[in-house]
């Protein structure tokens, strides 16, 4: 029975090997030259979800490939089909705008350059039905010899060479959507940063048409000092998915020593000026936590992203703030807390609790008001959505920026007029809003904890938009 069905197999296999040979012969005689891209994978079956997802990534990658020798290398047609014989894709290019032979060494060229090129098959038949070879010989995906030699001596049993190659694409496709997902985090993080300062007005901060309550800082400072930090946040990534102990408290001084260097990066390129430091903390442990959970889970998990958080700064209030000594050399939280104590934890506090402000408050409503891909609404749509976020954030926020330079009073103002102008918002009033920005740019009262909230929220936001569970 088994070897029954073996027989049908392949006289199904060659019997599509056929129907696709006078297909090809019927697409050259209209006048193309015809590149066909498949996989050269021995043994059954030869096609299935994993093989299809890397032939669309080879797809993509070989179009890329012609276009960066020459803009003008783009083929008439593609056609993709999956038969017996596994997937293909057909390329069809005018045989009066290219040359056949031309077209065989930029496939080769390619072979020789793509990581698992010796697994692909870009065959190119002329517009006359004359298959091009360069009598090149492939090498053996296992040992490195001649291949074709390797076959005819049987030196690697079929099931060997197959086994050998799937494990090779399996690895290949995970390191990709590492990469992308590595990408993809460090750029939520820019996003979250740059929509911050971008949503205008804001009462007290820098915004696009104001300095807020800021003398030595402006829109530019901050456009500057994200695109100082953005770098940074792939060395962050790459160490999250590289770190692999159970316990991830270890990893906070990393961390915090890539946190430094950004504040460098940001005082060098700001001419000293603290654009975002706090930012700079919560942003990084958030996108080690993003890329951690993501690696473990497959998707954005919020409670396991929450966890990663707490287990990252355990124990930070204590070791920072209450051991902190005396004197002016403390930092300003530092300071803060001496004055304050657990009302003045700051971002510290909010990340030792697994940032329950983002999590519980701003995130659920920004998820609500948002229906559609972050990336579709225009400018003014998202300033509109954003605002009442981050008046959320400010009704609830002990925001350290404010206590530091004014005090408990007008933390408490701020939080009641930022609750007034929420509620108001929500019935599609602005003018207690407007009154907010007036009087906190008036006074020189900034929330820059709340913005730094509102930054990290945005990255959460589209991370768990793009890394949904399935």
């Amino acid at each position: 029975m088994e070897q029954q069905r073996d027989t049908d197999l392949f006289e199904l296999l060659l019997a599509a090997r056929e129907a696709r040979q006078q297909r090809k012969m019927e697409l050259v005689a209209k006048g193309f030259h015809l590149i066909s891209l498949q996989l050269n994978i021995p043994g059954l079956p030869k096609s299935n979800a994993s093989l299809k997802e890397f032939i669309a990534i080879v797809d993509e990658a070989f179009k890329r490939f012609l276009l960066s020798h020459n803009a003008n290398n783009q083929y008439s047609k593609k056609l993709q089909l999956s038969d017996e014989a596994g997937d293909t894709i057909y390329y069809l290019f005018q045989a009066s705008h290219f040359d056949a032979w031309q077209l065989k060494e930029l496939t080769e060229q390619f072979e020789e350059s793509f990581s698992l090129g010796r697994i692909v098959d870009l065959d190119v038949l002329s517009n006359e039905g004359v298959p091009l070879s360069s009598g090149k010989a492939k090498a053996c995906f296992i040992c490195e010899q001649s291949a074709l030699h390797c076959r005819q001596n049987k030196r690697h049993a079929i099931e060997e060479v197959r086994l050998a190659m799937i494990e090779a694409i399996t690895d290949f496709m995970l390191k990709h959507k590492q990469d992308k997902m590595l990408n993809d985090v460090a750029g939520f993080a820019v996003k979250g940063l740059l929509h911050e300062v971008a949503l205008s007005p804001k009462p007290g901060l820098v915004c696009r048409n104001s300095m807020g309550a800021h003398s030595d800082m402006d829109y530019l400072t901050f456009i500057n000092a994200i695109a100082s930090l953005s770098p940074y946040f792939m060395e962050i990534n790459r160490y999250a998915l590289s770190y692999n102990a159970k316990d991830v408290s270890a990893a906070l001084p990393v961390i915090k020593n890539i946190g430094m260097q950004m504040e460098l990066a940001m005082f060098e390129t700001t001419n000293g000026v603290n654009t975002h430091k706090g930012a700079i903390f919560l942003m990084a442990i958030s996108c080690f936590a993003m890329v951690r959970v993501i690696k473990r889970l497959g998707y954005l998990k919020i409670t396991a992203f929450s966890s990663v958080i707490q287990q990252l700064t355990r124990g930070l209030v204590q070791r920072e703030l209450c051991a902190a000594g005396k004197g002016a050399e403390l930092s300003h939280g530092q300071q803060c807390f001496a004055l304050y104590g657990l009302q003045a934890a700051g971002a510290r506090g909010e990340a030792e609790q697994g940032l329950p402000t983002v999590l519980h408050h701003s995130l659920p409503a920004l998820n609500h008001i948002i229906n559609k891909d972050f990336n579709s609404y225009t400018d003014k749509d998202l300033n509109h959505l954003l605002t009442p976020v981050l008046l959320r954030i400010m009704t609830i926020n002990n925001d350290t920026n404010v206590l530091y330079r004014h005090d408990k009073t007008v933390l408490e103002q701020l939080k009641s007029k930022s609750l007034q102008a929420l509620e108001e918002w929500e019935k599609g009033c602005k003018n207690s809003y407007e009154q907010l920005v007036k009087w906190c740019n008036s006074n020189r009262i900034s929330p820059g904890g709340s913005a730094d909230l509102l930054a990290v929220t945005i990255a959460l936001h589209c991370c768990q938009t793009e890394y949904i569970r399935h």
